[in-house]
């Protein structure tokens, strides 16, 4: 066997899969497996159309080695239509299989295998494509923005796509492109259809084509943060920060129309819980590419439109760094801060970006940013920090005044006076008032109404008790292991030791409850994941009781309708499950 190939250069927008092709076509090899074995060094793969695998042996065996594993990988597979959407841990494990010799989990982790838009096998061309090709080259070839899910017309001419019917090979061999029209037989992808369906077909193109052409990947797995904007925008947001999820379906269907929907595999209306709602949630679940591509042109348009608004949405600060406004350190005002949160005013929806700075101290401020001089604006300080702490402690051991170290702390009167006396039990030494009379007067007043009563800062406690909140609830889901526990107020609130704030106190508390609206389950809900838990208890087993499963469950003979089609929907999964995927991939595909 050869130690390597001579792989053509690939053309632009080429699948690997053609590549391969055109290699098994030049070398005149009468078996598959003869140019398998001399493209990737084993014959015991498969040749896949969208995500291969083995690609650092097809790199390392080519012996042009014009391109690098990454530009097979994100130029020729579908990797890029893919990926944007995934996380990214899990998107660079998709990268890994592809890599490596065992891409047995490359579907699996993509959420191909349980999505309910089929992965297809098919292969599709443009006639015009088809001929200019063979003008241009003397040969044709697959192109990848053919065959990705959700095109069914060509952007370049206007014309709807031809699928191959004969010759075909098995799922062991290739499919080539014959060089001569009478060599074989097409038939186009769909029939007729109003001009209307024909423009979104293109336009939906359009934004595949966009997406994958992008040179840096996108990240757009949690799109609710991105688009929640816009939503409130065009008033699918109620004033409690709400989703109108019957408003904003009813809206899309018509946009698209229920049989474009149909045709794609994406009608939202066909279950209870659909991929709108999810898409509209926090992130969870994987969602098909070809749907929140649907929702955000639904949306914004087009998704070029979408890129442009979004850069400024994504960063209405700009660019790190930002200035650190801590008057007590040496890089006062200067942009030495890389890390901003940015959340949402509640009252007016404006961005609230969170600056936190290595010396400690933090600030935030509303946006979005107009001039150069807004970054230098400080809002409400957040935390001081251990620099502004020592400082705090130098003026109370040179005596300063209140006011003098306010105006070299940067903080008014008051704050330096609270803080300094909370220091007093640790320091002997306290701040010499400027006015020693008043001072005394002062003090003895201040001391009291601190022992008397103490201001509660409820935002910063919501902030503080939504981080407790979700990490509890974010423990509980990721639980593979042990049986399925309801999440509720009062769980949580026993959990972190809280109760009697988050049932006496939810009025006060906006971000923590708007963070338990998300994982609070309703009974329906949580059955449908004890059936989800169960169904990988039986992982291995087939075909699984529905018995069985309802026992182990723990479901009671009055469970839903929904419930019951999450049933069916694991029995008749559990048939095309492949026994690698582990129960973290399978918790969080999209049905």
């Amino acid at each position: 066997m050869n130690e390597w190939c001579a792989l053509p250069i690939p053309y632009t927008d080429e699948l690997l899969y053609s590549v391969i092709s055109r290699y098994h076509l030049r070398s005149n090899n009468t078996s598959p497996k003869w140019t398998l074995r001399e493209v990737f060094g084993t014959d015991n793969v498969i040749p896949t159309i969208d995500l291969p695998s083995h690609l650092d042996a097809l790199s390392r065996r080519s012996v042009s080695q014009a391109l690098s594993v990454d530009e097979w990988i994100n130029r020729h597979t579908f990797y890029p239509y893919y990926a944007p959407f995934l996380p990214a841990k899990r998107a660079e494990r998709v990268k890994g299989l592809m890599r490596s010799v065992d891409g047995s989990g490359i579907h699996a982790l993509v959420g191909i295998t349980a999505s309910t838009i089929d992965r297809s096998d098919r292969l599709l061309l443009c006639p015009s494509c088809y001929d200019q090709d063979i003008q241009s080259f003397g040969e044709p070839y697959w192109h990848r923005i053919h065959q990705l899910p959700g095109v069914y017309f060509c952007l370049h001419h206007r014309r709807i796509l031809h699928k191959l019917t004969d010759p075909l090979s098995n799922r062991h061999g290739l499919n080539v492109l014959p060089i001569s029209r009478h060599m074989f037989r097409s038939t186009p992808v769909i029939e007729v259809l109003p001009d209307k369906l024909i423009n979104r077909l293109s336009d939906i193109a359009e934004d595949i084509y966009l997406l994958v052409q992008q040179d840096e990947l996108l990240a757009l797995y949690d799109l609710r943060q991105v688009i929640h904007p816009r939503l409130a925008e065009k008033g699918y947001v109620t004033v409690a920060s709400h989703i109108r999820q019957q408003k904003l379906c009813e809206q899309l269907v018509l946009f698209y129309s229920r049989e474009l929907l149909d045709l794609l595999d994406s009608d939202p209306t066909e279950s209870s819980y659909t991929w709108l709602e999810q898409s509209t949630r926090t992130a969870r679940r994987v969602i098909h590419p070809l749907r929140q591509l649907l929702l955000i042109r639904f949306l914004f348009g087009s998704f070029r439109e979408f890129l442009d608004r979004t850069d400024g949405i994504n960063a209405p600060f700009g660019k790190d760094p930002w200035p650190c406004l801590n008057k007590a350190a040496d890089h006062y005002m200067k942009l030495v801060v890389t890390q901003c949160d940015i959340t949402r005013c509640s009252d007016t929806g404006r961005p609230v970006g969170t600056f936190m700075c290595s010396c400690g101290f933090s600030y935030s401020r509303r946006g979005p940013d107009r001039t150069e001089v807004d970054k230098f604006y400080r809002g409400r300080i957040k935390s001081f920090g251990s620099v502004w702490s020592d400082k705090l402690n130098q003026c109370i051991r040179e005596g300063l005044s209140y006011r003098a170290a306010a105006e070299m702390l940067g903080v008014n009167t008051n704050t330096v006076i609270k803080y300094a006396n909370g220091k007093l039990t640790e320091r002997d030494v306290p701040l010499k008032p400027k006015h020693a009379k008043r001072a005394r007067t002062a003090s003895p007043s201040i001391s009291s109404r601190n022992s008397l009563f103490i201001r509660v800062d409820w935002e910063r406690r919501d902030l503080e008790l939504s981080w407790e909140v979700e990490q509890e609830c974010k423990a509980i889901m990721a639980d593979f292991i042990s049986k399925p526990i309801r999440i509720t107020i009062a769980l949580i609130g026993k959990r972190i030791g809280r109760l009697s704030w988050l049932e006496k106190n939810q009025h006060k508390l906006p971000v923590t409850m708007s963070i338990l609206s998300i994982y609070i389950e309703s009974v329906s809900q949580f059955q449908i994941r004890r059936v989800r838990w169960a169904t990988e208890r039986f992982s291995g087993e087939w075909p699984i009781k529905r018995w069985k499963l309802e026992k182990l469950a723990g479901l009671r003979s009055d469970y839903s309708q929904e419930v019951s089609g999450e049933i069916e929907r694991c029995i008749g999964q559990s048939r095309l499950l492949p026994l690698f995927t582990s129960s973290e991939e399978i918790s969080s595909w999209q049905h």
